[in-house]
């Protein structure tokens, strides 16, 4: 059952921790158990994986700060309803390595019981956020091989 009232929603309670950076506050409005599915290919995209159980979500989530930096979780939205409680999520995350931005929307969906979050679905533009990892892992290797005295491009894409 979710909550029905913004002041005491576990869910608009996540959100807030998160945005403030508070990860153990965050972590620990969720059940053991929890069963956060995403919409994207966590194989493919590691930091984007489902889980089961806290131990998984806590890794995905550390993996996904290791390579991000979160410059920006704006919520756009957040609806209370009788039995689950949702939001839409405006994200900026840069790519640690290639200082690469990846902005998209999130739309969440959660549900608790007993006092925690027991369910979380997240969805998002799939295949554009695999095309962005298929990208940024181009950029990585292309970075690995270019040589040592190369210049470095002109921003405005001129030779001098």
């Amino acid at each position: 059952m979710a909550c029905g009232h913004p002041n005491a929603c576990l869910f608009e309670q996540a959100h807030r921790d998160w945005v403030s950076g508070d990860f153990t506050a965050f972590m620990s409005r969720f059940a053991d158990d929890i069963e956060w599915t995403v919409n994207i290919d966590g194989i493919g995209v590691p930091y984007a994986s489902s889980a089961v159980g806290k131990d998984d979500l806590r890794w995905r989530l550390t993996h996904m700060m290791e390579t991000f930096e979160i410059a920006g979780f704006d919520i756009e939205a957040m609806d209370h309803g009788p039995d689950t409680c949702r939001s839409l999520v405006h994200i900026c995350y840069v790519h640690r390595a290639t200082q690469e931005p990846l902005v998209v929307k999130l739309r969440f969906k959660g549900w608790e019981q007993a006092g925690v979050i027991v369910r979380m679905e997240e969805s998002t533009d799939a295949p554009f956020v695999e095309a962005y990892n298929r990208f940024v892992r181009y950029l990585e290797a292309d970075a690995e091989t270019a040589p040592v005295d190369a210049p470095s491009p002109s921003p405005c894409g001129c030779s001098s």
